[in-house]
């Protein structure tokens, strides 16, 4: 039986550029690294606040220089985040053959 040339011919479909999951997953990022710089921001110009919130708890309170140092940290991985969120929603998926084929 002869086989149909068509099925020999046709390109493979162009894989969409952006997917729903990778959207939705760069919005979170992008909302989290919001959070988190807005938390580091908030720590570094205001230690006083956080040593005050600290002063509650069960273990000894921070001091200035631990309340700015944990603000500088969250503001590093707010940008890293940041970053992560703008690539997803950016960047095209990687061309080659697909795992299904």
């Amino acid at each position: 039986m002869p086989v149909s040339p068509s099925s020999e011919n046709t390109e493979p479909t162009a894989r969409p550029r952006r997917t729903a999951g990778r959207i939705i997953g760069g919005i979170v990022l992008l909302l989290a690294a919001v959070g988190l710089l807005y938390g580091g921001v908030t720590a570094v110009a205001d230690p006083a606040s956080v040593v005050a919130s600290s002063s509650n708890s069960g273990r000894s309170p921070d001091t200035d220089a631990e309340a700015k140092i944990g603000g500088l940290l969250l503001c590093a991985f707010g940008i890293s985040t940041l970053c992560f969120g703008i690539g997803l929603l950016t960047k095209r998926p990687a061309k080659g053959p697909q795992a299904g084929a």
